[in-house]
């Protein structure tokens, strides 16, 4: 089990204050007993696979492009593990599951998971992506939609349907464990939010949930797929995020 991280995700940059360097900072001695793998930006034509070019030029004039690629890389290098059959865990900032081809928002600038699942699509074969942030991955379904060989599942995402007000925490698990099982893939991809956390928005998972979770991927793609899996961190604001990574890295490792 890798954990991708740099330095460079605790930048200080003009967001929303809630997304502080801190959120990635403060994990790195709660991981300190993995090991740690330091990533290199995403290339333009990374990013120019999943974004067209006025918006790559908004993220530049913003002055974000640095970060922004910075996290889109981390991605590329967690998908890269798992594709050699190394779980990892990208330890990243800023998010990306908001942003869409040619848009963003929700302190999103590029699309993190999208950028990195398409780097290994034709060789990975057909892809899931689980969301488990409190908030639907929009970005990520608008841009592939109707891409056969690629799923995606948002657990309980309260943005469509305000589904997940219906949950409890084993209702949560249990639709994690269906997604696993009533689809078919060859690698496993999360979008890791933390926002869920029982202290956090979503009010409703406790660090042992994340633990289970994670757990629950880890089987299922043992089962599925030889292992292959990785996660990306998306959304967490609550001070408890390094724990709660923690709890899911133990149990995804």
């Amino acid at each position: 089990m890798k954990i991708v991280y740099s330095k460079a995700f605790e930048k200080n940059y003009v967001t929303n204050p809630v997304e502080c360097p801190d959120r990635v900072a403060l994990a790195v001695p709660a991981l300190k007993d993995y090991e740690f793998i330091e990533p290199c930006s995403a290339s333009l034509m990374d990013i120019s696979r999943i974004h067209g070019i006025e918006h790559i030029e908004r993220v530049k004039r913003r002055g974000l492009f640095e970060e922004a690629s910075m996290a889109a890389g981390g991605a590329i290098a967690a998908a890269e593990l798992a594709l050699k059959g190394e779980p990892a865990f990208a330890l990243i900032r800023p998010p990306g599951h908001h942003a869409s081809a040619n848009r963003a928002w929700g302190m999103c600038f590029f699309n993190n998971m999208a950028i990195a699942v398409e780097r290994i699509r034709k060789r990975a074969g057909s892809v899931l992506i689980l969301d488990i942030d409190l908030h639907y991955g929009d970005g990520t379904v608008s841009i592939f939609r109707g891409i056969m060989d690629v799923a995606i599942v948002n657990i309980g995402a309260i943005d469509i349907g305000f589904d997940y007000l219906s949950l409890d925490d084993s209702r949560y698990i249990e639709d994690v464990t269906r997604s696993l099982e009533d689809n078919e893939y060859d690698i496993v991809c999360v979008s890791a939010g933390f926002d869920t956390y029982i202290e956090d928005w979503g009010g409703l998972l406790t660090r042992d949930d994340f633990f289970i979770i994670g757990r629950t991927i880890r089987e299922a793609a043992m089962r599925h797929c030889c292992g292959k899996r990785f996660a990306i961190l998306e959304g967490g604001y609550h001070s408890d995020l390094k724990y709660n990574i923690r709890s899911f890295v133990d149990g995804f490792a």
